[in-house]
């Protein structure tokens, strides 16, 4: 709003060039607000204006001058709402000299993102940055306004103009075009974005955990388990949550063998410790993914180490969907010995009908 307020000297010093064109009375009027606001008594300039407001025609430049005068009036009595009606006036008549009228309607623009009326913001934005009348500071601007409106392939040109023009910009900047990019799944666009934050905050946990995020949202997983072998010998400690969130991550995505070979890596490279439950959820995401030889292989593996009925289950499942009735039978076995009731139930039925295509065959 202090950017906004200096803009209002500007404009006093392009009315007073005005003066040999506009009535005299209008510039009296402007002449004698100025006075007044500037000795502190926005109510009396306001009431000058208002009341030469009410001698001018529509459609006039000395009506668009009292308008606009009201507008940046209403901005320094932290009146948004009234400048904004003001601002939309002055700027209607088509009337207020050109460079005058663009920054009034940047300045209208970032009145309307304040007010959360975004859509209304970015059409007067295009039309300055059409016209190449839109500085660097106000593409900004707009760049949030597309970014809060999920115009994201609108905004990525202009925010990596932003960061062109000044490598050094804030990191919220590197942060916003790769989440961006994350956005419309290019993870190959947002994996440089989060790479060139990396090089200017390489201690930033949650930047190598996007980074190996978008790496395995990209069907890369061993090189995201290598950008996380490279964060924690870098001193990056992530947590077994940050971690198993990441797998978790391709599971949302509807993506299990990416999950599971994720999880498979992790483990392999020992950024998450083996355990039951780990193992347990390797076998299910194979299964999930409709991977037989690998399920089969973890669930037996699981099973000859634990002896548990529901292990050897699980590989018994995968046998008799794949039709290995002798391995079936043999699993069977295993799984009797420890099998509840309903287990040996169910073991039965399996085994019997086994063995009668077994016969048949």
């Amino acid at each position: 709003m202090r950017r906004l307020l200096c803009v209002l000297a500007v404009l006093v010093s392009w009315h007073v060039q005005a003066q040999q064109t506009i009535e005299p009375a209008v510039f009296q009027a402007l002449s004698s607000a100025l006075g007044a606001q500037q000795a502190g008594d926005l109510a009396v300039a306001r009431s000058r204006l208002e009341s030469a407001l009410a001698q001018t025609e529509n459609r006039t430049l000395e009506r668009a001058l009292l308008e606009q005068r009201l507008g940046y009036l209403a901005i320094e009595a932290q009146r948004n709402a009234e400048a904004i009606d003001w601002l939309r006036k002055a700027l209607a008549h088509n009337q207020l000299e050109a460079q005058a009228a663009s920054q009034d309607r940047r300045n209208l623009a970032q009145l309307l993102a304040q007010a959360g009326q975004d859509a209304e913001a970015v059409s007067l934005l295009e039309s300055e940055l059409a016209s190449g009348t839109l500085p660097l500071e106000t593409r900004q601007l707009l760049v949030q306004l597309y970014n809060r409106l999920e115009r994201y392939s609108k905004a990525i040109p202009l925010a990596e103009q932003v960061v062109l023009a000044d490598p050094g910009v804030d990191v919220v900047w590197y942060q916003l075009l790769a989440g961006m990019n994350y956005r419309l799944q290019r993870y190959q666009a947002a994996e440089k974005w989060f790479r060139v934050l990396l090089r200017r905050d390489p201690g930033n946990a949650q930047a190598w955990r996007q980074l190996a995020g978008v790496q395995s949202l990209d069907r890369r997983q061993v090189d995201a388990a290598a950008t996380l072998r490279l964060a924690y010998e870098g001193g990056i400690r992530l947590s077994d949550t940050d971690l198993e969130n990441l797998v978790s991550l391709q599971v949302a995505a509807g993506a299990p063998w990416q999950a599971a070979r994720l999880l498979e890596v992790l483990m392999q490279q020992e950024l998450l410790a083996p355990s039951r439950n780990r193992n347990e959820r390797l076998a299910q995401l194979w299964q999930q993914a409709r991977d037989h030889d690998r399920a089969q292989a973890s669930w037996e593996a699981l099973a000859r180490r634990t002896g548990q009925s529901d292990h050897w289950m699980r590989v018994a499942s995968i046998q008799l969907e794949r039709g290995q009735w002798p391995d079936l039978l043999e699993s069977l076995a295993q799984a009797r010995t420890t099998a509840s009731a309903a287990q040996r139930q169910t073991i039965d039925q399996w085994a019997d009908y086994a063995r009668r295509v077994m016969d048949q065959g």
